[in-house]
């Protein structure tokens, strides 16, 4: 049976700085331990503490702690297209508007509660209609969701939209009547889903435990649960892999990699989907004004970023709508420092640069390396750190002017993913505003497939990062993770994807 976590996405999530690590699992045993039996717990270090569990609300960089317990609606193969091994296990288009998916019989959420198809049509809803929701834009165009049967959901679009069932891969289920009897913050205190693992416990600031789930519906773990916990630098991860007292470190940056591999720790790099984008804030002052976004886009230097921050350990990256790794756009724009002081002129325009401090590898210095490539072209520059969650809540609320530099995941391998997230005009950052735009986004949706819709994403991302400059894609992230000695099956997928239910030592 195809692991039914493969989808499971990987990204450190929000800041917070502690003290200390809790290397203890909570209601797990350590088969490891002198003296000690029963299955081995697995000890995961991230970069930062999860902002949520809640997946309606939820950035997807929380996924994976909440993915051992929760389930995507729909799964993905290797290739990431969607595959009939997960929670609905058939779909059809039965005609231009209209989807019907078949829910997998028989599923229970570890609380008891059923997990059919009502279910399925209600978080469908929720991720629709709640304000929160960062995925609601994706769902605006479906008006209509029902369960015929308890097998069976009906979805209608009030126009033609070809990739509902990729949007259903990085949708979780979640159970109707817990979810509503504890709303979205007591259901980070404690999820529950149809999952390989179950809740087991937490403590503040410092650890969260899942246990195996013994009626998971699935093939069950070959591991006791995980204890996920969490160190903001990267010098305490290193430390910590290094003097095994932990299974698997995340997010080792380019010169802790080196220096764990060289301690004979094994160390996997991959290049990943995710990647590090400037938005560039077109309703605001500096540029409002498209020759000083044309100016800032010159000025940026990604190929100078990737050799000089990260030794080449990531990927320059031209593109927005290029959603698969090593994947490049017809269209760019090359760095033109010049042409970019030519631009600016003597006019010295204010730019405030807001970035998530410390969550993604050398973000602090790669802000840095933009802003001093546009104090070079003439703009004044100001930095903003915040943390990641705080950062979002902004973006969304519009009140981030000139520069914000944070990253872009396709949870779904499709180029909508990106173009209804970041470029129509009720996008999560709003920051192109274009009747253009919003009408070739429709008419991509409404092709057959992702391939006749291809020419339409390649239009737009010319239109967004070389003409209209509004986007300067910067690279892509080469994630490196360390395992102790050891530990095996950790499978990592090409969109940050991790599965543990086959991880032991």
């Amino acid at each position: 049976m195809k692991s039914p976590l493969l989808r499971r996405s990987l990204v450190a999530a929000a800041t917070i700085t502690v003290a200390s690590v809790s290397l203890t699992a909570c209601g797990g045993t350590d088969s490891t331990e002198t003296g000690s039996s029963g299955p081995t717990v697995i000890r995961a270090l991230l970069a930062a503490q999860p902002a949520t569990l809640d997946p309606i609300v939820g950035a997807r960089s929380a996924q994976i702690v909440w993915a051992t317990m929760l389930e995507p609606l729909i799964d993905t193969d290797s290739a990431l297209a969607p595959t009939d091994t997960g929670l609905i296990t058939d779909w059809a288009r039965t005609d231009a508007t209209t989807w019907t998916f078949t829910v997998r019989p028989d599923i229970s959420f570890s609380n008891g509660e059923k997990a059919d198809a009502a279910a399925v049509a209600n978080t469908i809803t929720l991720t629709r209609d709640t304000e929160a929701s960062p995925l609601k834009s994706y769902f605006s165009n479906v008006t209509s969701i029902e369960a015929t049967d308890d097998t069976t959901v009906v979805l209608t679009t009030g126009t033609p939209q070809y990739n509902i069932p990729d949007l259903l891969t990085t949708v979780y289920l979640v159970p109707p009547a817990y979810y509503q009897e504890q709303g979205s913050e007591g259901f980070a205190a404690a999820p529950v889903g149809t999952g390989p693992y179950v809740w087991a416990g937490a403590n503040a600031g410092r650890d969260i435990s899942v246990t195996a789930n013994s009626d998971y519906w699935g093939e069950a773990p070959v591991n006791g649960g995980i204890t996920f916990t969490w160190a903001n630098e990267a010098a305490q991860r290193l430390a910590l892999i290094q003097s095994n007292s932990v299974d698997i470190a995340f997010d080792l940056p380019p010169a802790q990699a080196q220096t764990a591999e060289a301690a004979g720790v094994e160390v996997v790099s991959t290049e990943t989907a995710m990647k590090i984008i400037a938005f560039l804030d077109s309703t605001k002052e500096p540029f409002d004004d498209p020759q000083l976004r044309e100016a800032a886009a010159l000025a940026i230097d990604r190929d100078a970023i990737v050799s000089g921050i990260f030794d080449g350990q990531a990927a320059a990256d031209a593109g927005l709508l290029n959603v698969r790794p090593g994947q490049q756009p017809q269209d760019s724009v090359t760095a033109d420092p010049a042409r970019a002081e030519q631009l600016v002129g003597d006019a010295a325009p204010a730019v405030q640069i807001t970035y998530p401090a410390a969550q993604y590898t050398n973000i602090e210095e790669v802000a840095q390396a933009v802003g001093g490539s546009l104090e070079q072209a003439g703009f004044t520059v100001t930095y903003e750190p915040l943390d990641y969650g705080t950062l979002v809540q902004r973006i969304i609320g519009r009140q981030v002017p000139g520069i914000a530099i944070f990253a872009g995941v396709p949870n779904v391998a499709v180029p909508d993913y990106f173009v209804s997230g970041f470029m129509k005009t009720a996008s999560l950052t709003g920051n192109c505003p274009d009747p253009q735009i919003d009408q070739l986004a429709q008419q991509a949706l409404e092709q057959d497939s992702a391939e006749q819709a291809a020419p339409i994403y390649e239009q737009l991302n010319t239109i967004g990062v070389v003409e209209k400059h509004c986007y300067v894609p910067l690279y892509r992230q080469i994630f490196n993770y360390a395992t102790g000695p050891g530990v095996t099956g950790v499978e990592f997928g090409p969109l940050n994807t991790v599965d543990f239910t086959k991880t032991t030592r």
